[in-house]
């Protein structure tokens, strides 16, 4: 698996350079077992690598996963201004808000079936998509990319759902009164678009109408948005032969969802900065079914020029800047859903399903960038029927406990935003009647607790923004079990082991030296249990059907901080081999500046050898050499190419940068250090023991190249 930076900023991107930076923006290969719905080939049509990196969307929003509510799974177009009323109150009296989950959305349904350029519902042909015209007004049917839209004017909120209201003696339509409701509660209020023709409930749909819909969300206080792709029309077979499926009609066609979802994001921004408002997060919910078709493609489809979406490559049938959204969604959104719709089934969270997802497309998380494993299902109720006594059908029963926590697990670990679907409203707020029976969907206490486990949220939320990673091989069955690890911005390490058995306690261990950790004691807190104590060798539990145990890992008891941090000395320090070489500027003090650091032998009098480790005021340490030449001047150890890749003594040093900060720590028991760079998580190591060695920065094992011991 291909690691990628867990900062795309502009400057890192320049820091990196153009052929590390698409080395690691491509997305994995086929694996050796391919989770369910995962395709096992993406390189059949791979294209030459862009000439310069794409910079991603990089807009300061977003960097940490959203959290909030949507109303899609309990409410769907059956949404009401006072259903959500109800829902902010709850939510804010009952810990939501302070726990972290501070956005509600409302999602399809929630506008007129017309622009306010029109008196009549828009126009639909037999495939429920919208009746494109030709130049004359004749319809088409637009599957060969012609046709244009008729409709003008504003999105309408539906007056019976959201009807006016007075704020600030200010007469506002019902969105602007829930935004503005939402604000006065401390939250953000998000409001669902689609970047077609038509929404998927059939509303109009934002296509051709970005500029408008993005000044009336900005005027209306709308904070996040979350766009839809929703194409119809008949299933389109190429002059090749191929059924390509439904994918929609006229420009979304011709214009792939990377150009579309980016004009709306332009236009947003347009909006916000006209208005002199706030930007708006922008989170895209693109189906993996919607591939495009490559032959109908403009051939100035931004996508086609993207270095990201290049580097990925596309399959064959597929055209560039569709599905998966995985591969490119942080170039041009803050989050998108990399997968498909779940139910109320807890597999939809496993290893065959969002969690494989997932992992194949870890390069597309980072601060901004999110993978969108779905709304959740925990403390959702059955809104079909009284559960058990008028609807019995498995595809609705609520989730056990054991299975919310296992959930809200998975997706804390891979960083996916927290977005609930259950209905927060009182008991009697969310009542229903139905044949006689009477019955609430409302969440339940411990639902509420589940949600809110501070711990566990921490890890979702950690600063780092690096989802986790499979430990050992992919499981062999849908029953087996998964192991997976995090690193965590302060050095923890956030582990799961996932029992994907329905029916059968499982033991699942994990030795310490497969999570990365090299010590040989470490603190733990199990957090669900709340249990803590020390592991040695190897992490086990007995785990549930369905279930998890998630531990955080800290430093083990015996790590401190070696005296040489902060003593104002310069020192030599050696690989934990036995060979003795010590960490140098490769060249030694006449090399150009920028150049790399390597191993060689120590000799006490040479400055290139000599490093100082001086204590920054958040607690990491700046490495620095003693070289004072017209090419090397006190460089700085920095990190700068990413997993594998060879560190640089620059000249430069920007305080803050968490590329040129360590954390270093001696296992005091041995004396061997450990240097952790901040801004990866990364450890110091060497390609090797012997002269001349690289020295690089690698994910932590127990190799003795990873250890470095104090020469003087």
């Amino acid at each position: 698996m291909l690691e990628i930076w867990p900062d795309l900023s502009r400057s890192r991107l320049l820091r990196l350079g153009t052929v590390a930076a698409l080395s690691a923006a491509m997305s994995i290969a086929a694996v050796a077992v391919a989770p369910q719905g995962i395709a096992a080939t993406r390189t059949a049509t791979r294209t030459a690598a862009a000439a310069a990196v794409t910079p991603p969307l990089d807009n300061g929003l977003a960097l940490t996963p959203p959290m909030g509510w949507n109303s899609w799974n309990s409410l769907s177009t059956s949404v009401t201004e006072q259903n959500v009323v109800d829902t902010i109150n709850f939510m804010s009296a009952n810990g939501m808000v302070a726990a972290g989950y501070n956005t509600v959305t409302i999602d399809d349904g929630w506008s007129l079936d017309h622009r306010s350029g029109q008196t009549t519902d828009t126009v639909k042909n037999q495939y429920g998509a919208m009746q494109l015209y030709d130049a004359n007004g004749n319809p088409v049917s637009g599957l060969d990319g012609s046709g244009s839209d008729p409709t003008s004017g504003d999105l309408i909120p539906n007056p019976a759902n959201f009807p006016n209201q007075t704020v600030n003696g200010q007469t506002v339509n019902g969105i602007q009164y829930l935004a503005w409701y939402a604000h006065s509660k401390g939250m953000k209020f998000g409001l669902y678009a689609t970047d077609t023709y038509v929404t998927c409930q059939g509303h109009p749909g934002s296509l051709g109408h970005e500029t408008t819909d993005a000044n009336d969300f900005v005027s209306w206080g709308v904070d996040y948005v979350k766009l839809d792709n929703c194409p119809y029309g008949p299933s389109i077979t190429g002059p090749d032969g191929h059924n390509y499926g439904m994918q929609g009609e006229g420009r979304e066609l011709t214009e792939s969802i990377y150009a579309r979802v980016q004009t709306f994001q332009k236009a947003l921004d347009a909006a916000s900065a006209a208005q002199g408002k706030p930007k708006l997060v922008l989170s895209v919910s693109a189906q993996p079914a919607h591939s495009g078709v490559p032959y109908l493609e403009s051939p100035t489809d931004p996508a086609l020029s993207d270095s990201v979406v290049q580097a990925a490559g596309t399959p064959q049938y597929d055209a560039p800047g569709y599905a998966p959204t995985g591969a490119w969604c942080g170039q041009v959104a803050n989050l998108c859903r990399i997968g498909g719709d779940r139910d109320s089934d807890i597999t939809g969270v496993f290893y065959g399903a969002a969690l494989g997802t997932a992992l194949q497309y870890s390069a597309n998380v980072r601060p901004g960038s999110w993978n969108d494993m779905d709304m959740m299902f925990t403390g959702w109720n059955d809104v079909d029927g009284d559960y058990g006594v008028t609807d019995t059908c498995t595809c609705h029963a609520p989730f056990t406990d054991t299975e919310s926590q296992t959930e809200m697990s998975v997706l804390s670990m891979m960083a996916s935003p927290l977005i609930s679907g259950a209905d927060m409203r009182t008991a009697a707020e969310s009542e229903h009647t139905s044949d006689g029976y009477t019955w609430s969907t409302g969440i339940n206490a411990d639902s509420l607790a589940i949600y809110e486990n501070k711990d566990v949220i921490a890890v979702d939320q950690d600063s780092l923004g690096r989802p986790a990673t499979l430990v050992g091989s992919p499981p062999n069955s849908s029953t087996a079990p998964v192991v997976l690890r995090r690193t965590l911005s302060n050095g923890d390490t956030a582990v799961l082991l996932l029992n994907q058995n329905p029916s059968s306690t499982t033991t699942i261990s994990a030795s310490l030296s497969s999570l990365g950790l090299n010590g040989t004691v470490y603190d733990y807190e199990n957090l669900w249990t709340k249990g803590t104590g020390t592991v040695s060798g190897t992490l086990s539990a007995s785990v549930a059907p369905d279930g998890v145990a998630m531990f955080r890992i800290s430093n083990p008891p015996q790590t401190v901080t070696p005296s040489l941090v902060g003593d104002g000395s310069y020192h030599a320090i050696a690989d934990g081999s036995s060979s003795g070489n010590v960490l140098e500027v490769n060249g030694e003090c006449s090399a150009p500046a920028g150049g790399g650091a390597d191993l060689n032998t120590w000799w006490s009098t040479h400055t290139s050898e000599q490093w100082q480790f001086a204590r920054n005021a958040d607690g990491t340490v700046r490495i620095y050499d003693n070289c004072w030449t017209g090419t090397q001047q006190n460089g700085t150890l920095t990190e700068s190419s990413g997993a594998g890749g060879p560190v640089t003594v620059s000249n430069t040093y920007t305080a803050g940068d968490a590329y040129q900060e360590w954390a270093v720590t001696e296992n005091s028991s041995t004396g061997v250090i450990t240097i952790t760079n901040r801004g990866t998580g990364y450890v110091l190591d060497a390609t090797g023991a012997a002269a001349g060695s690289t020295v690089v920065t690698n994910s932590p094992t127990t190799s003795p190249t990873q250890g470095w011991v104090a020469m003087n």
